[in-house]
């Protein structure tokens, strides 16, 4: 009989923030979203920007997660991100005058103007999430 769960094991450059079994996942892909269930087939991407949720028996938990890599091989799904803040933790004023901050200013440069507007799609994911 096949094993019911998953290994979650979340990973920032700071910190290991969950360890914690789960019955399924999905999370942003650099290309689109995934969901990922138990028996799973090994694979390696690229993860992109938005909602981390995480199925427990215990309920739903939600994050927003920035980039970086998953591995899943053996019902353990690894997820090393840039960043990875509980939705409940995301401040909705901050994130409005970070916008805000980000719309008002110039830029004079091609590699400006790409940053720019790469901070102003995570801030607007982030806000979306938010509310």
């Amino acid at each position: 009989m096949a094993d019911k769960t998953l290994q979650l094991v979340l990973v920032t450059p700071e910190k290991t923030l969950l360890d914690v079994p789960t019955q399924s996942l999905s999370f942003p892909l650099f290309d689109g979203q995934i969901g990922v269930l138990p028996s799973r087939a090994p694979m390696v991407g690229r993860l992109g920007f938005g909602e981390l949720k995480i199925h427990t028996t215990s309920g739903e938990s939600k994050y927003y997660i920035d980039g970086g890599f998953v591995q899943i091989k053996d019902n353990v799904v690894s997820l090393l991100t840039n960043d990875a803040t509980p939705l409940d933790q995301l401040n909705k004023t901050a994130l409005k005058a970070e916008l805000e901050e980000l719309s008002s200013g110039l830029t004079r440069t091609e590699l400006e103007y790409e940053t720019k507007s790469g901070r102003q799609a995570r801030v607007r994911k982030m806000l979306s999430l938010a509310q």
